[in-house]
C-alpha cells in the first residue's frame, strides 16, 4: 500500500521539482541582468581643427569586374581571385582657393575664375562588394591576393572616375549650382572661368 502512494505521488513530486527549477532558473537570469554594471568613460579631446572648403558637386557610382592573378614560374598553382567591385569617386572645388584675385567686377557682370575641379574622395564600398571566386595556394602570400586585389581595384577606381570624365562633369556642375545662387547676390551677369 505505501509503494502504491508513492506511485502515485511520484507524477506531481516530479512536476514540483520540474516547477521549482524553472521558477528558480528564470529568475537567476533575470536577475543576473539586474546584477551586470556597466561603466564606460570617454575622455574626448578635440586634437584638430581643420577648414573644409572643398564643394562636393558630382557623385560617379562604379562597377568593375576585376581578375586578379599572381603568376608564380617556380610552383604549380597560381593565386588568383575574381571580384565584383562597387565604388565611387566624388568631384569637387576647392573654394579655399578663391581670393580676390580670382573674381573681377565690371559694370555689366561678374567673372569669376574657379580653381580646378578635382576628386576629393574615392573608395571601395565593401558592403555591395563580393568575393565572386579565389584560387589560392599553401602558402602564406596567397592568402594576402585578396587585399592586393582590393588595393588595386581602389586604385583603378580613381583611373575610371578620370577617364569617365568626373572632372569636366564636377566643373559643369559647379557651374550649374554657383551661378543661381550668386546671380541672386547681385543683378550683373555671372561668368565662369
Amino acid at each position: 500500500m505505501p509503494a502504491r502512494i508513492i506511485l502515485k505521488a511520484l507524477p506531481w513530486v516530479l512536476v514540483a521539482i520540474l516547477g521549482l527549477y524553472i521558477y528558480i532558473s528564470s529568475r537567476s537570469i533575470f536577475s543576473s541582468d539586474e546584477e551586470d554594471n556597466i561603466e564606460v568613460t570617454n575622455n574626448v579631446i578635440l586634437e584638430k581643427i581643420e577648414l573644409l572648403g572643398k564643394l562636393e558637386l558630382c557623385k560617379f557610382y562604379i562597377k568593375d569586374i576585376v581578375e586578379h592573378k599572381e603568376i608564380k614560374p617556380w610552383y604549380d598553382k597560381d593565386s588568383k581571385v575574381v571580384l565584383i567591385i562597387s565604388g565611387e569617386a566624388i568631384g569637387c572645388v576647392d573654394l579655399t582657393k578663391v581670393d580676390s584675385t580670382a573674381i573681377q567686377i565690371t559694370e555689366k557682370q561678374v567673372t569669376i575664375t574657379l580653381p580646378p575641379a578635382e576628386i576629393c574622395s574615392f573608395k571601395i564600398d565593401h558592403q555591395a562588394s563580393k568575393i565572386y571566386d579565389v584560387e589560392t595556394g599553401f602558402f602564406e602570400e596567397d592568402k594576402n591576393v585578396i587585399d592586393k586585389a582590393y588595393q588595386l581595384a581602389e586604385k583603378q577606381i580613381l583611373q575610371s572616375a578620370k577617364q569617365m570624365g568626373i572632372e569636366k562633369q564636377t566643373r559643369k556642375n559647379a557651374e550649374i549650382i554657383l551661378k543661381p545662387f550668386l546671380a541672386g547676390i547681385t543683378a550683373k551677369e555671372i561668368v565662369f572661368k
